[in-house]
C-alpha cells in the first residue's frame, strides 16, 4: 500500500475532500464546499492516499471571547471524518498532530464542540489533548403550545442581517460580563447562517424581537430543522428575564404552529436557565461541551495575562507531565521564579480562564513551587476564572 501523506488542505483536494464529507455527513453541493473551503478563516488537515483524501479535519478560525475584553483565536474542528475502512488505524490522530504543527502561530487554541462522553469519537479528542472547558445541557419543551403566547411577527434571516448592529448591541448588553462565545464582529450572522454545519442540516433561521419606541430591547433567534425549533440565541437588555420569557413563549407559538418541539442548550448556571425552568422545559443528561487545547501556551498566556504588581519581577513557569512553558516573563532579570505544576487538563482550563487557580490549589488539584504568601491569589487574578455563556448559533 502507498504511504499516506498527512498535510494541510490544498485547493486541488476539493473533489475527493467533498466526496468523503458527503459519504459521512448530510451532503452539501460541491459549490458550497468550494465556497466554505475558500474562506481565509477556513482550512483543514487531510490524509491523502493515492491522490485521494481519506481523512479530513476542517478548521474554522474564530475570534473567541475568553473573558470580557479578551479574545483569542480558536481553530474549531468540524465535520471530521475518515474513510470507513481506515478508521481505528490512527489516521485521525496523525491529522491532529499535523494540524497542531501548521496552525501554531495562526491560532492560539485548537477546539471543538463535542458530545457523547462515552463514545470513541469523544475519546479521540481526549487522547489528542483536547480537554473539557464547559458543559452544556439540552432543555426541551415537547408541547410548546402549553406555554405559547399570542402570535408575534417573525423576522426572516435577511432582517437579522440588515439589523445586525442592533442585535449585537443587545447581545453586548446582555452578555458583556461573560466569555464563552464567538466575538460578535461585523458579518457574524452572515457567516453563522452559511457555515458548513448549517448547510449540512439545512437550518432555517428567523427571529422574534421586542422593541420599544423603535429601539430593540430583546430578541430570540430561532433555528428550525427536522421536528425541532431550537433557540439559537436569546438576549435581552439588562438580562431582563420577564422579556426573555415572553420571547421564549413566542418561540413556543412558532414551534406549535409547525408541530415541532422547542429546544435550547444551556450552561447549568446560564443567565436564562430560570426562565426555561419556569416554562416547564425538561433538562436532559449533559450533552455537548466545548473542548480545547492550547497550541502554544506561551502565546496564549500573552493574550490572557493580566499584569499583577506582585508578580512584576517574577517569572512564572507552567509544568505538566507532557510539557513546560514560560507564561510570564518580567521586563528585566527575574527576581525569582514560580512554577505552577499540574496536569494538562488544569493547565488548559487555567490558560482559557476556566479554572479558579486558588480554589484548585486549595483542593490540591495542582501544586506551586517557589510561591510566597499572596502569590497564588495573584496568579488567580492574572488569569481569572470567567463564567461562560454559550449560544447555540456558535455551534459548528
Amino acid at each position: 500500500m502507498a504511504e499516506i501523506e498527512v498535510r494541510e488542505f490544498l485547493p486541488e483536494d476539493i473533489e475527493s475532500f467533498h466526496a468523503l464529507h458527503d459519504a459521512v455527513f448530510p451532503p452539501v453541493p460541491l459549490a458550497e464546499m468550494r465556497r466554505w473551503m475558500a474562506r481565509a478563516d477556513v482550512t483543514a488537515g487531510v490524509a491523502v492516499l493515492g491522490g485521494e483524501v481519506v481523512g479530513e479535519i476542517p478548521l474554522h478560525v474564530r475570534e473567541f471571547v475568553m473573558r470580557p475584553g479578551v479574545s483569542a483565536r480558536l481553530a474549531f474542528e468540524h465535520s471530521v471524518c475518515v474513510r470507513a475502512e481506515m478508521r481505528g488505524e490512527g489516521v485521525g490522530s496523525a491529522i491532529q498532530d499535523e494540524l497542531k504543527r501548521f496552525m501554531r502561530g495562526r491560532a492560539e487554541v485548537l477546539s471543538v464542540y463535542r458530545g457523547g462522553e462515552r463514545t470513541p469519537a469523544y475519546r479521540h479528542y481526549w487522547k489528542n489533548g483536547l480537554t473539557d472547558l464547559c458543559y452544556l445541557r439540552t432543555w426541551t419543551r415537547a408541547q410548546p403550545a402549553a406555554v405559547a403566547e399570542p402570535e408575534r411577527a417573525v423576522l426572516p434571516a435577511e432582517a437579522i442581517l440588515e439589523r445586525e448592529r442592533e442585535f449585537q448591541a443587545v447581545f453586548a448588553d446582555a452578555f458583556g460580563d461573560a466569555g464563552g462565545h464567538q466575538r460578535r464582529a461585523p458579518g457574524f450572522y452572515a457567516t453563522a447562517f452559511t457555515q458548513l454545519e448549517a448547510v449540512e442540516v439545512g437550518t432555517q433561521y428567523s427571529a422574534l424581537v421586542v422593541e420599544k419606541g423603535g429601539d430593540l430591547r430583546g430578541y430570540c433567534i430561532l433555528g428550525a430543522h427536522g421536528g425541532s425549533v431550537a433557540i439559537m440565541e436569546l438576549a435581552t437588555r439588562g438580562g431582563d428575564r420577564e422579556m426573555a420569557a415572553s420571547l421564549v413563549r413566542g418561540a413556543g407559538r412558532v414551534a406549535a404552529a409547525g408541530g415541532a418541539r422547542v429546544t435550547v442548550e444551556l450552561h447549568d448556571r446560564g443567565r436564562y436557565r430560570p426562565v426555561f425552568e419556569a416554562l416547564g422545559f425538561t433538562p436532559q443528561p449533559r450533552g455537548n461541551m466545548i473542548m480545547g487545547t492550547p497550541l502554544d501556551p506561551e502565546a496564549l498566556a500573552a493574550v490572557v495575562w493580566v499584569p499583577q504588581p506582585e508578580l512584576a519581577e517574577v517569572q512564572v513557569e507552567l509544568w505538566t507531565p507532557d510539557e513546560e512553558a514560560t507564561i510570564h516573563r518580567p521586563a528585566g532579570a527575574p527576581a525569582r521564579t514560580i512554577t505552577v505544576e499540574c496536569k494538562h487538563e488544569q493547565a488548559a482550563r487555567w490558560l482559557m480562564s476556566r479554572l479558579d487557580l486558588a480554589a484548585a490549589y486549595e483542593g490540591e488539584l495542582l501544586t506551586c513551587r517557589g510561591a510566597r504568601p499572596g502569590d497564588i491569589e495573584a496568579l488567580g487574578r492574572a488569569i481569572p476564572f470567567t463564567p461562560w455563556e454559550y449560544q447555540g448559533i456558535d455551534h459548528i
